[in-house]
């Protein structure tokens, strides 16, 4: 995302990850998120409305409102992201991986777009079919 190399960063110091995260990463994540993801659906020959699930890492509750709202997308959309979040909180990168298994187990309907956001605050999507 634009403008956004310090608003999510991992460094590596003597005692393990070092995490930083701003304040911004929600409001970022809102007016940037639409217009990447609408392109790289089309590359995919598919709109939003295709996608029959989503797989969103919860950073925390305020990511997943921020998701939502640039997306057009209810809470019943991310409820296994949020239930997820609620049980074990944020797990980091595996957090996604708790969230694909549930879905699984819940057949949830393809295609799902998994997204995760990563340091520089760049954002991972994965589309399963």
């Amino acid at each position: 995302m634009a403008d956004s190399a310090d608003d999510m960063t991992w460094r590596v110091g003597d005692h393990g990850f070092q995490m930083t995260l701003s304040a911004r990463v929600p409001d970022l994540v809102e007016s940037q998120l639409q217009g990447w993801l609408v392109e790289w659906l089309r590359e995919h020959e598919l709109d939003l409305e295709d996608v029959g699930s989503w797989a969103v890492h919860p950073g925390g509750p305020r990511i997943l409102s921020a998701v939502e709202r640039a997306l057009g997308l209810t809470r019943d959309h991310t409820a296994t992201s949020r239930s997820v979040l609620g049980e074990y909180g944020n797990m980091s990168s595996a957090t996604v991986l708790f969230i694909l298994e549930r879905m699984r187990a819940e057949a949830a309907p393809l295609p799902c777009v998994a997204l995760a956001f990563g340091p520089g605050l760049v954002v991972e999507a994965v589309l399963l079919t």
